[in-house]
């Protein structure tokens, strides 16, 4: 059975994940297409992250360290550090 490394595709797709919200704020046509392939925005960004998730956990498998952080540790800041850049990004969009 192939092994799969939940912590780093958690990691990959956190990343991902602020990557595709900013980039769909910031050009809507990516935005549209989106919203026009899985009806709407959020569903894509959904169906992609929840793939990279799949694709990263298992080409990561034998991985064991980023930059000398634990698996879990790489998860967890990714995570963390993903939410701070989405919620900085539309704090940034607000004042603007």
């Amino acid at each position: 059975m192939a092994k799969f490394n939940f912590y780093l595709g958690a990691a990959a797709s956190a990343w991902l994940l602020a990557i595709l919200v900013i980039v769909s704020e910031l050009i809507s046509p990516f935005k549209t297409f989106l919203a026009n392939v899985f009806t709407h925005h959020w569903i894509g960004k959904a169906v992609i992250v929840h793939l990279a998730f799949v694709v990263f956990g298992f080409l990561l498998q034998n991985k064991k360290s980023i930059l000398n952080f634990s698996d879990e540790k790489a998860a967890w800041y990714s995570t963390i550090a993903s939410l701070i850049a989405i919620f900085l990004f539309f704090v940034i969009e607000f004042v603007k």
